[in-house]
């Protein structure tokens, strides 16, 4: 915990996880569900792009990451909060993950605190932390718990095989509501590990079908029901956006390519100097298109693995699948990994996750592939302690100066110099504090500019498209006001409320409120003397 929050520590918790924008977003949707918890809002609909119904579908729904922040705001400020919520999502993590690893898999003590650690101070998932979706990972190890137990107990314990199997279903279900990312991720991964059973098992013949069936069909029918009933929000709140937006396009940028397999970041404590160097190289030299493109680009493609925990979860790979003597659900698990992983990359201009994207259901509200890597995070550790635990065991005993340089590695080989951390509390607040709130007779809302003299937010197309927008959405959900801006993954399809210093600005907003019938909005900008007038 304080390798993950050092910079939330030293500052005091002055900065949190996120930015300007992105951090401000996700704090107005927690904010949307202390609201739905206390004042009764309309649970699917946050106060922002209004009047428009059910515009939760336009970005991750954050159900339970909502719960959590509501319980934290009872003692504290929205941003102290924020971060709590993140730090309990680390909580739940490493203690599900010690669970899983010793008490369902029953490895040993040390396989346990070395999986559990590594995965809560993982390079990539810290580096990309600033995406508080991210946090939700948490949930893997405990809804894979609950899968194992319900099916160890479908021999003896029948009860006890429909309460996990009930359990595993209903945490899909919420996660679903709460970040799609990685709980799709979840069920593609279920999905290919599906597939690879019934191959290698030899299970996919009629006959052994219809056993399989007959064996499982009380557990089996348990998590189709209580999923099914788990996922009607989610479905109420999704399915008529996907059909306003139709998803995401193919991005074949955000697939990975070979590079971003260990593209851990130029911050990297290990290897940091090997991605910068690459990166020189890549900058000088005329190389493939589409091969080392993420080192530039940078952002999102710092999702690899270290590049010892990479050579040793290729190793495990390899070992696992081809030990015909060794337990064949884990040469299924590692083939699983290895194909799922594989659909993923990108050589040149292909790659195959683009029939993901067309034949499968949810692809299309995915847009950056390499989040991927994030979500094997805990799978590859597994694989490398199915493959090499043991080993580790005998060496600590018969060279234990060497096995410890061996974790000391892959400890520090985790450690990153980035900072996530870019939202300050104390700015923030201040910044908000000066904002009167709006008339009595206001209706709703529109922003201008929120803030005196802000510096501009990256660049111009940026500064355009975010401050002015999430400081709307913030700002509606502490008065309660509804506001026709807001900024999200996916827009209404009229949306225009960009570039808010150009001439035709307030001629576009009263355009949209003339178009949806507003009355009584009011318009807000800072920089006047008088920074609230009525339309």
């Amino acid at each position: 915990m304080s390798i993950v929050f050092r910079d939330a520590i030293v500052s005091g918790f002055d900065l949190g996880f996120g930015d300007r924008a992105d951090g401000l977003i996700e704090i107005s949707l927690l904010e949307h569900w202390r609201s739905v918890f206390t004042r009764a809002e309309v649970w699917n609909q946050p106060l922002y792009f209004h009047p428009y119904t059910g515009t939760l579908g336009y970005n991750d729904g954050y159900f339970l990451s909502g719960l959590i922040y509501s319980a934290w705001r009872l003692a504290f400020d929205p941003f102290v909060a924020d971060t709590l919520t993140a730090f309990t999502y680390k909580t739940i993590g490493y203690a599900a993950t010690l669970w899983l690893v010793r008490g369902i898999l029953r490895w040993n003590w040390g396989a346990a605190i070395l999986i559990a650690s590594l995965a809560t101070i993982s390079n990539n998932m810290f580096v990309q932390s600033g995406h508080a979706q991210i946090q939700t990972l948490a949930l893997l190890p405990l809804v894979a718990s609950f899968a194992i137990l319900a099916v160890r107990a479908e021999s003896d314990r029948r009860r006890g095989a429909l309460l996990w199997a009930a359990s595993a279903a209903a945490f899909m279900g919420a996660w679903l509501l709460t970040a799609f990312y990685f709980a799709w991720f979840a069920i593609y991964f279920v999905v290919v590990l599906a597939g690879c059973w019934l191959g290698v098992a030899g299970l996919w013949h009629p006959a052994a079908l219809r056993e399989l069936a007959e064996t499982h069909w009380r557990s089996s029918t348990v998590f189709a029901g209580v999923f099914a009933i788990a996922a009607i929000p989610f479905l109420r709140v999704y399915l008529p956006k996907v059909r306003e937006t139709g998803g995401h396009d193919f991005i074949l940028l955000y697939t990975v390519q070979p590079i971003d397999l260990f593209n851990v970041g130029e911050r990297n404590l290990l290897w940091g100097w090997l991605i910068r160097g690459l990166d020189r190289v890549v900058q000088t030299q005329a190389l493939p298109d589409g091969w080392f493109d993420g080192l530039a680009a940078g952002g999102e493609h710092i999702t690899g693995f270290p590049l010892l925990t990479f050579a040793l979860l290729c190793a495990a790979g390899w070992r696992v699948i081809h030990r015909r003597d060794g337990p064949r659900f884990a040469r299924i698990f590692a083939l699983a990994i290895a194909i799922g992983w594989a659909l993923t990359l990108r050589f040149g201009p292909v790659s195959p996750w683009a029939l993901v994207h067309d034949l499968v259901p949810g692809a299309r509200g995915l847009r950056v592939v390499l989040r991927y890597q994030l979500f094997l995070v805990l799978p590859a550790l597994l694989l490398m302690g199915i493959a090499f635990r043991d080993d580790l065991t005998r060496l600590w005993r018969r060279r234990p100066w060497i096995a410890g340089v061996i974790v000391a590695l892959l400890v520090v080989e985790q450690l990153n110099a980035a900072q996530p951390t870019q939202l300050s509390r104390a700015a923030q607040l201040t910044a908000f504090a000066a904002v009167p709130p709006p008339p009595k007779d206001c209706a709703s809302f529109y922003v201008v500019a929120a803030r005196r003299g802000e510096l501009h937010y990256g660049d111009a197309l940026h500064s355009g498209l975010y401050p002015h927008n999430v400081d709307a959405m913030f700002l509606a959900e502490q008065w309660g006001v509804p506001t026709i801006n807001g900024f999200s993954t996916f827009n209404p399809p009229d949306w225009n409320f960009a570039m808010p210093d150009a001439l035709n600005y307030d001629a576009r907003v009263i355009a949209y409120a003339q178009q949806h019938g507003l009355q009584h909005m009011c318009r807000l900008d800072m920089r006047d003397p008088v920074p609230w007038r009525q339309l």
